[in-house]
């Protein structure tokens, strides 16, 4: 009878200790402290635990995971507009630098000229007096005193040095007809 009641005593405190929650095998505490230590996540290598391991996961069967499909959205390129803006005025001062150079040195092309005529056109001082300084001179162009002096004018309003001094040096150069022509 004293064997019968140890088990029973045995039985009775073994189904106590399931109903509280308490771990029944040592892989069930194991799983309890991990559990514990990942906020209730079990990783990967102790839920498989009794499947067999596998060395490569690209042969694990794959799952096809049904998604709706996405219109795809345009590509917007962001540009700066500024930078594109602040490209173009450099390369437009570097082209008139160049042109300024191309005419001093006498190795200039109808697409200086161009360049030349456009910021005359833009009232530009320096312009203006190279134009003058070469139509007076027939430097690359047709000599023209009277446009010459009437850009000499220009350029002395514009502000440019010595200006008024080389008007009146082109003037002085000036024919008859010239300077009658200027009368008009």
């Amino acid at each position: 009878m004293n064997k019968k009641l140890k088990i029973i005593l045995s039985l009775l405190i073994f189904f106590s200790s399931v109903q509280t929650g308490q771990a029944a095998s040592l892989d069930e505490i194991y799983r309890d402290i991990v559990r514990d230590d990942n906020s209730g996540y079990l990783p990967i290598f102790v839920r498989n635990r009794n499947r067999p391991e596998l060395l490569f996961e690209d042969k694990l069967p794959k799952e096809e995971i049904k998604t709706e499909k996405k219109q795809e959205q345009p590509i917007v390129k962001l540009i700066d507009e500024r930078k594109i803006k602040q490209d173009a005025i450099k390369a437009e001062e570097e082209r008139w630098q160049n042109t300024i150079k191309a005419i001093q040195t006498n190795n200039f092309t109808a697409k200086e000229l161009k360049i030349l005529d456009k910021y005359v056109a833009k009232d530009n001082a320096k312009a203006v007096e190279i134009k003058a300084w070469m139509l007076a001179k027939g430097h690359g162009v047709k000599p023209n005193l009277v446009e010459s002096f009437l850009l000499y004018r220009k350029a002395e309003k514009l502000g440019v040095k010595d200006a008024r001094k080389n008007a009146a040096q082109v003037y002085r150069t000036m024919n008859r007809d010239q300077r009658e022509s200027l009368a008009k």
